[in-house]
């Protein structure tokens, strides 16, 4: 079976999480932090300039990318704007491209679609990615008190692992899913 290198992609506009694996091994990781300019498009040619260098370095056969929810919003505008244009650079060169939404990224890597954001980094850094263990935000005493902004940060960057993670299971039932044949 052939390993492929997987890049995920959890888009924003303010932090955009990164995670390259190949098979079950990580590569590399990061949040990059996105600079409002004055126009839209700054944002999204830093992003589209980040992603590129990260294709550029890894080679990625697949490209993950998380679709974003469609609200009536100009965030919500904007980063579906993002989504286009990463999707699009990604085709171009010739990648396939895999759009999951956060509960078939969330069913594939916990087995749970309404799993929190913690959930999916408490089971990454448990099985494939102890590595991580120390980035994994510590749940909050109680669940008012929220996240404090180093833990919401690195949550960006485990978002995009798990992309990577279910564009792999993804990959790896369409690789081994037995042959089409016809019936007689």
């Amino acid at each position: 079976m052939q390993q492929n290198t997987i890049l995920g992609i959890d888009p924003g506009t303010k932090q955009m999480g990164l995670a390259i694996i190949c098979d079950r091994q990580l590569v590399s990781f990061g949040v990059h932090t996105l600079r409002n300019g004055h126009r839209p498009h700054d944002v999204i040619g830093q992003a589209r300039r980040i992603v590129l260098a990260a294709i550029e370095e890894y080679g990625p056969q697949i490209v993950a990318i998380e679709k974003p929810y469609a609200l009536p919003t100009k965030r919500a505008a904007l980063l579906s704007v993002i989504d286009q244009e990463l999707r699009g650079r990604a085709e171009d060169l010739g990648l396939r491209v895999v759009e999951l939404t956060p509960e078939e990224i969330r069913e594939a890597v916990v087995g749970n679609p309404r799993a929190t954001k913690i959930d999916v980094a408490e089971n990454l850094a448990a099985g494939d990615f102890p590595q991580l263990a120390d980035l994994v935000p510590k749940r909050p005493a109680r669940a008012a008190l929220g996240l404090r902004p180093r833990d919401k940060y690195w949550l960006h960057m485990f978002d995009a692992l798990g992309l990577a993670v279910a564009a792999r299971v993804s990959a790896d039932m369409m690789n081994t899913a037995p042959p089409h044949s016809a019936r007689t």
